[in-house]
């Protein structure tokens, strides 16, 4: 059993600095799956990150991870910044008490809407992905008599080791911009002169990245397209490295997962002093999966002479990840049966689709009984954020745990 999570008798026990918490005491009273936030680990990742890439860098939370607003209040508090894709979370993140100074815009289709929500007041960086996105982002700051802040979204063509949905550095994805782009910026750059000021580039390749090697390797290939802007007169301010490191979801392994930020961070750092910029860093997953576990009951248990299903009362209408990515999460339960043995099972959901199958071939200390719950772990990197109300079930709850 992992450090984390662990067993005293039946019942299944968070472990946490201050005081160890029994899951089972969360669930009485609840007919519905609902996410539980402890955000101990968020705030031990966030300061781990912060201290490996020094005091003058700036840490920009990825929201699209996880907007729950006391997690973007406690991303605040521990002086983080915000790295968003959408009107609607710049929006949010301004009633979690952000200023506009501590904002990334990031996302290949931002709206006339957006961006002029993004111009009103202009906030700190908007990340282009398109030439043509450049020259609405001139258009519309001229009409506000605003002058936009903009960074350059390189696509360095490195074939991140992730899934492909989630790789979005390499040739063919839709994401950033190579160097054949460099021309048609520039000319842009001169036309829209008082109203744009380019301050930096920005990279990311692909999310749930468990080696640092494509990362470093696309920092290096965008410090040549840093200089050409410098040598054009831009002077550039940034150099935004991403985000997309991932966790271990087969097992607790923090260390080796606060090892790869600080080996990315010691590769890094010393290239990018060269140039006089200030690093700016993206990380969502990294951060925050940690802090999430989906609770779930059982409705069913199917035995068929082929295999077992559990069929609880959640699916990929609240997580999405196994559906979209076949992503692993460990499921455990909240009291395991001590009297039987290990149970090999297909935990299911109830929607009606053939891929809601949240975990294959899961074996489970026990064989649960109906109304039984079960705990999915690390889900608080995109999972209420990419839940739905397919099939027009209730959309889940998030409940963050408060000791104070």
């Amino acid at each position: 059993m992992s450090e984390r999570f662990y067993y005293k008798g039946e019942d299944l026990f968070l472990a946490r600095s201050s005081q160890d918490l029994e899951l089972k005491k969360f669930a009485d009273g609840h007919e519905q799956a609902f996410y539980l936030y402890d955000l101990e680990p968020f705030e031990e990742r966030a300061q781990h990150y912060i201290s490996c890439f020094g005091p003058e860098a700036r840490i920009h939370y990825a929201m699209k991870a996880n907007s729950h607003p006391e997690i973007l209040k406690r991303a605040r508090d521990l002086g983080l910044g915000v790295d968003l894709v959408s009107g609607g979370e710049l929006q949010k993140a301004l009633n979690a008490g952000f200023s506009r100074e501590q904002m990334i815009f990031s996302g290949v289709g931002k709206s006339k809407k957006d961006l002029e929500l993004a111009l009103q007041d202009p906030i700190s960086q908007i990340n282009v992905e398109s030439p043509m996105e450049l020259d609405r982002i001139g258009e519309i700051a001229k009409s506000l008599k605003k002058c936009a802040r903009v960074a350059f979204r390189y696509n360095p063509n490195v074939n991140a080791d992730t899934h492909p949905y989630i790789r979005t550095g390499f040739k063919e994805n839709k994401f950033g911009m190579d160097e054949s782009f460099l021309p048609e910026l520039t000319d842009l750059l001169k036309r829209h002169g008082e109203n744009v000021r380019l301050v930096g580039l920005t990279l990311h390749i692909g999310s749930q990245l468990l080696n640092v090697d494509s990362s470093v390797e696309a920092v290096e290939k965008t410090i040549p397209v840093y200089r050409y802007f410098n040598d054009l007169g831009h002077k550039l301010e940034s150099f935004d490295v991403g985000g997309g490191l991932g966790i271990d979801y087969h097992s607790d392994n923090y260390e080796s997962e606060f090892q790869r930020v600080e080996e990315f961070a010691r590769r890094v750092r010393p290239q990018l002093k060269s140039l006089g910029c200030r690093i700016f860093a993206e990380p969502g997953r990294f951060l925050v999966a940690r802090s999430g576990i989906l609770l779930a009951q059982v409705e069913y248990i199917k035995k068929t002479a082929y295999k077992n299903f559990v069929i609880l009362n959640t699916g990929m209408h609240h997580l999405m990840r196994p559906s979209l990515y076949k992503a692993y999460h460990r499921i455990l339960p909240l009291k395991k049966r001590a009297e039987s043995s290990s149970f090999l099972c297909d935990v299911v959901g109830p929607v009606c689709e053939s891929s809601d199958v949240l975990g294959y071939d899961v074996s489970l200390e026990g064989e649960p009984q109906q109304g039984d719950w079960l705990a999915i772990l690390d889900t608080g990197a995109y999972g209420a954020v990419m839940a739905s109300s397919y099939n027009s079930f209730s959309r889940e709850l998030e409940v963050c745990i408060d000791l104070t």
